[in-house]
């Protein structure tokens, strides 16, 4: 199926997954947002999807299990872990009756909003007695959207940037424990609904080596960015993000 596409496009996915990895194993968010446009451009969107069902598991469960405090990292955000699920399936069962368009109008619109605010000197911040309600809250949205639009990341990184003294490897190892709660649920539904035939769950499964090796160098290159500029390029994510939400809400 793949080999149709001629080897150029192949080697532009391999570049791609590539690409995304390194911003994963960088800043621990965007492999999906930019990986499949950059895919799409030479195969047809809903197999650029298909493809990357495995490598962001994958990528997830590897962030997650170099944690050096894994178990303190579940023992805070277990409550958001489990709101990400009930959100989801909430967010799948609505599906068919809620209008996507403006949910992705609004939320998008907030998702821009927050960042500038993240951006200035005026940024919202989470008191620690405040951290376990907010996940609820936060999580529970990310699992709702995410089971209407896919778009799990803004939610997660709005609530994520407004902890106090959360350092990078921090963020990276707890968007990565919370990300397992959304993208595992929806890699078995996409096989479910046969999204992700026998053929594409073997090229997913190919595309695995190219995002990890993509991981590798960005986590390299994250150990190089400090704290204060890794804030500022993770406020850049999460303004494409609310950018990606309004391109999809008017196509």
């Amino acid at each position: 199926m793949l080999a149709e596409y001629g080897p150029w496009a192949v080697a532009w996915c391999f570049f791609a997954l590539g690409c995304g990895g390194f911003i994963k194993g960088a800043l621990g968010v965007g492999t999906p947002l930019l990986t499949v446009p950059m895919m799409a451009q030479v195969l047809p969107p809903q197999m650029a999807i298909a493809i990357m069902a495995i490598p962001v598991v994958v990528a997830n469960l590897w962030q997650f299990a170099q944690t050096e405090r894994s178990s303190a990292v579940v023992a805070k955000f277990w409550p958001t872990f489990v709101a990400i699920l009930i959100g989801t399936w909430v967010g799948v069962k609505i599906l068919s009756v809620i209008d996507e368009k403006t949910l992705l109008i609004l939320v998008g619109v907030a998702v821009i909003a927050f960042a500038l605010l993240q951006g200035s000197r005026f940024r919202l911040h989470l008191p620690e007695r405040m951290v376990k309600p907010a996940g609820l809250l936060f999580g529970g949205a990310s699992g709702l959207i995410g089971g209407v639009s896919s778009f799990f990341g803004p939610m997660l990184i709005t609530y994520l940037i407004s902890i106090r003294g959360l350092a990078k490897n921090q963020f990276v190892s707890t968007i990565s424990f919370l990300y397992v709660s959304a993208v595992l649920p929806w890699a078995v539904t996409l096989y479910l609904y046969g999204i992700l035939d026998d053929q594409l769950l073997l090229y997913s499964a190919f595309a695995t080596l190219p995002v990890t090796l993509g991981l590798l160098v960005g986590q390299r290159i994250r150990g190089h960015i400090s704290e204060a500029r890794f804030q500022y390029l993770i406020i850049g994510i999460l303004m494409i993000s609310g950018i990606s939400m309004l391109w999809r809400a008017y196509q």
